[in-house]
Parts: structure tokens; sequence; C-alpha cells
């Protein structure tokens, strides 16, 4: 794995709820939700990395952090050997990766401006980085081309397209500053099935075509084995396995990946999935030891009491207390 991409020891957290005047003058302790939990990852350039987990898993947060749309309270994320800057600070502007970093939301409907035509919605980060105005039209109508639009579409706005046009618009809204690094959160989930598979291939076409590398979170492990190249299982805020694709879909180490897999249903098999048991705990009070023991089927009284380290089995990083 390699160094294009490093995410070294990434912690972020939230109020458990805003604080209200009471909280202050009677000087209640809001508890915290700790998202992404000493999160360590690499990726090589080029490359597709899967975030793979149920929701509140963290993946989402990490995702913006990794596009500086967050802060980490600890630990860096690096692009290329430079820092992530946070979109807020004053370095953002100076930063070598401004509009290198983009990223594609689940909803196209709740990130396009509906409001906004077409023309003006996919030439904004292009406008914010101040490019040429005689360079824009022509690279907003080049980056309609990649995604399968034209420029018939430059004057329409998003609630006259369908699900997939606007995923299209957004996409091309992402690619427009040929960015390197693309974080894509859950791209298809809101799409119909006959689209998803359109979005996907079209994604993987311009990720060839532009050199691009992926960051893509996703529930969906049916999707994750199609694109993806490195694996990132998430739980309660912490990379439980990481590994290659291959290994962790062939033969996947830590009890919470066999139990995502398994739930999938398998073409040509009439019975019904397997379902993991339980709930995913709360992130305001997870449990001790490790967080998956109360609904793991190997849990152990050391589960119960010991926060399992990670090791490297394999070439794959699992963080479980059978190895």
């Amino acid at each position: 794995m390699g160094d294009f991409l490093i995410i070294n020891n990434v912690t972020k957290t939230y109020l458990a709820r805003r604080r209200t005047i009471a909280d202050f003058i009677l000087r209640r302790k809001i508890p915290y939700i700790r998202a992404v939990n000493g999160v360590s990852l690499r990726l090589d350039r080029g490359k597709t990395l899967v975030l793979l987990g149920e929701s509140g898993s963290g993946k989402t947060t990490l995702g913006r952090l990794i596009v500086g749309l967050e802060k980490p309270d600890s630990g860096k994320i690096l692009v290329d050997g430079e820092e992530v800057p946070y979109v807020g600070d004053k370095s953002y502007m100076r930063s070598k990766l401004r509009g290198k970093l983009q990223m594609v939301f689940q909803d196209p409907s709740s990130s396009l401006d509906p409001f906004m035509t077409i023309k003006d919605i996919v030439s904004e980060p292009l406008i914010k980085l101040h490019m040429p105005k005689n360079e824009i039209l022509r690279m907003v109508i080049e980056a309609l081309e990649m995604v399968g639009l034209d420029k018939s579409f430059l004057n329409r706005r998003p609630i006259e397209l369908s699900g997939g046009q606007r995923q299209r618009i957004a996409i091309a809204r992402a690619i427009v500053t040929r960015p390197e690094l693309v974080v894509l959160d859950e791209p298809t989930s809101a799409l119909d099935v006959s689209i998803q598979s359109q979005i996907l291939n079209l994604l993987v076409k311009i990720q060839r075509e532009l050199g691009l590398t992926y960051v893509f979170i996703t529930h969906d492990a049916r999707v994750a084995r199609f694109i993806a190249d490195y694996v990132a299982v998430m739980y309660l805020g912490k990379v439980v396995e990481y590994g290659s694709a291959d290994d962790v879909f062939n033969e996947p180490l830590h009890p919470y990946t066999q139990a995502l897999l398994s739930s999938v249903p398998k073409v040509g098999v009439r019975e019904l999935p397997k379902t993991i048991s339980g709930e995913v705990p709360s992130a305001i009070n997870p449990p001790s030891g490790c967080a998956f023991w109360p609904r793991c089927p190997y849990a152990m009284n050391k589960c119960r009491n010991e926060e399992p380290q990670t090791k490297v089995i394999n070439n794959r990083e699992v963080r479980c207390h059978l190895y």
C-alpha cells in the first residue's frame, strides 16, 4: 500500500447535543461522540479505497476529514506529501491541494442548488479558483461530456433532470477542476437500481481517463466488491479490518466483516441471508473493550474488558482478539 493518501491516527469528536444557557449556568458536562477514533490508513495513487460499514460507523465523517470539510481533533491527513488543510483556515487559500480534493455527496437533490443553472453549478469551483473566464465554459462543457451529457444541459436546472442526470452533474462539478482525489459518499444509494450500475461504470471510466484516486463510502458490500482496490471496514469510529479487496472479500478475518458479507443476498440462492444480531451500540456510551463484542458470536471475557490492538496478518490489518 502506498503513500499518496496517508491518514495517521486521526480522531474527530462532536458534542452529543448543543450547549444551552442552562448547561453554562449549571456547569453541566455534555457527552461527546467520537465519530472517528484513531484511524490510520494508506492508499496508492490512482486506486480506490472503499470505507465499508453500517450507518453511524464514522465513514462520512472520515470522508469529510479527507477533503478538509472537517478539522481533525488529532492526527494528520496527507495527500501527495502535503497536509490537508481545513477549508475554514487561512492556510487553505495558499495550499497546493486547493481544488485538488473534491467530494460527491449522497443525494444530488440536496447537494445541487435548484435555482442555479447547470452551467453555474459546474463552473462554481472554477470561479472560486479564479480561472480565466474564457476557459471556464470550455472546461464545463468538457466535464459534462465526460459524464455523458452535452452542452444542451448548460441552461437547464436540476429540477428538470432525472436522479441519474443530477448525479452526473454532481460528478461533473467534482471533476471540472481536474482533482487528484475524489471522495464519493454513497453516490448511488439514492438512485434506482437500474441507474446505479450506469453511475458505477461511469466512475470507473472517469478514474481511468483522469488517473483519479477514489475514497468510496458505502454500506453495500456488493457495490464495494465491484469498485474497490482496498477496503477499510469501519465500526463505531474504528477500522476493524483493512486490506486488498480480494483478500477482504474472499477471506474476511474480523467477525464484523464476516457478518457484513454473509448478510448480502446471493444470486440463485433462495435462503434468506444471515443478519447481524443486535443493534449498533450508542456512540455516546460505547461498550468497554471491543465495541463489537455485544453482537459478536465469538466474544470472550477478554473482549469485554480489553480493547484489541491492530495486528498485521498476511498483509491485512485486523483489530480482533481472535488473532
